[in-house]
């Protein structure tokens, strides 16, 4: 049964509400919610995102609503709802270790709790430089170990001080030139290579990885990403930056996927462009061969999806799909904050995963 039921009309809704009401009753925490064509149903407030309020019936079965489709009075309640002391579960938090302040976590769906989540980013963001390394490049280590900590792979990279050497030579080779080229000798033919000097922001241009000639691989993100790096570089002139990326001395290996953005939560303001990459512990199929599809959940799910749920949530357009390497890279047309469910099949792929972006 999907999560959400949507209804294309007043007479649709008023129809499901009818039918829905003779199978609740009012109780104790219930309120009675009034279509826009004077249709009522009895339910328990959920969750409200954005104009979207989740509502439970007494029988388990939870449908999401837009404000729209209900009375005024309905709506501006909503709107002054708040959750209390409830998860956005709608089940009261728990006190194990296993819960996260907002409330359980399935471990499967939820790699890491908030709290890990931003403990884990200020120790990163705050290990010092280590002598020898100059102070930008290391600074430019830590926020690329941020990225690779919220997509599950080693944020243990250091520093270089020839690698980042390397960085350098080939961010001013790129100077000389007057413009990016990896073909330009100096180390760019294995370099990362950004359009800005500040090597710090050109992490996230590697990551965010834009532009038409780097929409198929997302190449710079996928080496920033690469669970055997050890070290890096970095190195900026006076115009352009480059990043010594090629490395596997860390010898991290994966067992399972990873991506960016990384599953489960996931701060949004390290979420750049519009392109969302998995990758394979083997190399990808043929982009020809796939089916990927994102679904909005208005709820968290209670345990993960399984491929008979035919339609989890409300379904987002995927318009861009790409291959490289391991990498499956897509583009879907997501709303900003939420909870995504994301399915991926097709030549010998089968993979679900939920990313909740915060």
């Amino acid at each position: 049964m999907s999560l959400r039921l949507r209804f294309r009309n007043a007479a649709l809704l008023g129809a499901a509400l009818a039918i829905l009401s003779a199978t609740t009753s009012a109780a104790g925490e219930w309120r009675e919610f009034t279509s826009i064509d004077g249709r009522t149903l009895t339910a328990k407030v959920v969750a409200v995102r954005g104009d979207v309020a989740t509502l439970e019936l007494r029988n388990g079965r939870q449908y999401a609503l837009e404000f729209e489709k209900l009375s005024e009075a309905d709506r501006e309640w909503l709107s002054n709802w708040e959750e209390d002391d409830m998860s956005p579960t709608g089940e009261p938090d728990s006190a194990d270790g296993d819960s996260s302040p907002e409330g359980p976590l399935h471990k499967r769906l939820y790699p890491r709790n908030m709290e890990e989540i931003r403990e884990g980013l200020d120790e990163i963001l705050k290990r010092p430089v280590p002598d020898g390394i100059d102070s930008r490049a290391g600074e430019a280590i830590n926020h690329l170990n941020a990225y690779r900590f919220l997509s599950g792979v080693s944020s243990d990279v250091v520093g270089d001080a020839e690698m980042n050497e390397q960085a350098k030579q080939a961010a001013e080779a790129c100077d000389r030139h007057g413009s990016l080229s990896h073909d330009l000798g100096h180390f760019t033919d294995i370099c990362n290579l950004d359009g800005q000097a500040n090597v710090t922001k050109s992490v996230r241009g590697y990551i965010n990885d834009p532009g038409e000639n780097n929409r198929e691989e997302r190449g710079h993100r996928r080496w920033c990403l690469n669970p055997p790096m050890g070290k890096a570089g970095f190195g900026g002139g006076t115009k352009f930056s480059a990043m010594a990326c090629m490395d596997g001395s860390g010898g991290g290996r994966m067992r399972d996927s990873w991506g960016y953005p990384g599953k489960g939560l996931y701060p949004i303001s390290y979420l750049h462009g519009d392109g969302w990459s998995l990758y394979l512990t083997e190399a990808a199929p043929e982009k020809s061969k796939l089916e990927i599809e994102v679904f909005k959940l208005f709820a968290r799910p209670e345990s993960p999806f399984t491929w008979a749920d035919k339609n989890p949530g409300t379904p987002i357009e995927v318009v861009y799909i790409g291959t490289y390497a391991n990498a499956i890279n897509f583009e879907p047309r997501i709303s900003g904050k939420g909870i995504y469910w994301v399915r991926i099949r097709g030549g010998g792929v089968r993979e679900q995963y939920l990313v909740e972006l915060f």
